[in-house]
């Protein structure tokens, strides 16, 4: 089932595009009519739409920000666009600022305005489908390197704004390598989507976990006060490691080393923040590995 929200003024308009939807969508297209962009935000904001279609007045009237706003605020959504007149000045315009599809009234027949709102739903997904593709480790489904450090960006970004403390953690395991070469590299693969699974239940929802590359993974946690919840964080990932890790059908042992970094007491920029829990991380390694540290460092 597609979900439409029509945005139309005109109820004449309106009732043409229901029409039309109801003719060719085989039960498969539910519309929900609204005359106003106030009332779509509003429905948009508790309901859950796959595309919306509207009035191209309505962007005249309150101007191209209003695709913006609805974008800003939807994640990207599939935009359909009602026009009264072939402008492709005005149609390239609007594409720029979101829509997916521009159709003339005049012109559309029930057959074509069905074909681009599906259309637009679908090219929509596949184009999310390559973000995630491009933004997520493909073995662990967590975030890649990339994602991970635009998400430290903006977290730095807005902690120097509002004066806060973000976290990072960095993760290494430990004899990683010998495990791999032991059990082959399916059983490594498995091992590492494991830790992985460990990794996400150890943070809450508004954390980011990402792998960096080989087994090295990372940490960005905000909304924290100091190194004491940094350490509790520490503490619980230690714990989640240390539990047996069964490889084909065979128990073995492989824990993980924690580098911890606080911005701003142990770094103002992205690269320096890095830096340190490399070394924190690295300290924790030459000392027996099961542990963390801090840059200073203080070994736990």
């Amino acid at each position: 089932m597609i979900r439409v929200l029509l945005v139309e003024n005109n109820p004449a308009n309106a009732q043409r595009s229901l029409e039309m939807l109801r003719e060719t969508g085989k039960g498969e297209i539910e519309v929900t009519h609204v005359e106003r962009l106030s009332s779509a935000l509003r429905r948009l904001g508790r309901e859950s739409f796959d595309a919306i279609l509207m009035d191209r007045t309505l962007v005249d009237t309150h101007g191209l920000d209003t695709l913006d706003l609805i974008q800003a605020a939807l994640g990207r959504m599939p935009i359909v666009v009602l026009g009264e007149k072939d402008d492709e000045a005005a149609e390239r315009q609007m594409i720029q600022h979101g829509a997916q599809e521009v159709v003339i009234k005049d012109a559309s027949t029930a057959e074509r305005l069905t074909r681009a709102i599906r259309h637009a739903v679908e090219r929509k997904k596949a184009e999310q489908n390559l973000s995630y593709l491009a933004q997520h480790d493909p073995l662990t489904t967590l975030a890649n390197r990339v994602l991970f450090r635009d998400r430290m960006t903006h977290a730095v970004a807005m902690a120097k704004r509002k004066k806060q403390v973000v976290g990072l953690v960095l993760c290494g395991l430990d004899r990683f390598k010998e495990a791999s070469e032991t059990f082959g590299q399916e059983a490594g693969d498995l091992l590492l989507k494991e830790a992985a699974d460990r990794l996400k239940k150890c943070l809450r929802e508004v954390d980011t976990a990402a792998r960096l590359s080989g087994d090295e993974f990372t940490c960005l946690l905000e909304g924290i006060n100091s190194r004491a919840d940094m350490e509790i964080v520490g503490n619980r990932i230690l714990k989640a490691f240390a539990q047996p890790w069964a490889i084909e059908k065979q128990e073995t042992s492989v824990t993980v080393s924690l580098g911890l970094v606080v911005y701003p007491l142990d770094g103002q920029e992205l690269n320096d923040l890095f830096a340190g829990a490399k070394a924190a991380m690295d300290s924790a390694k030459e000392a027996g590995g099961n542990r963390f540290c801090f840059p200073s460092p203080n070994a736990a």
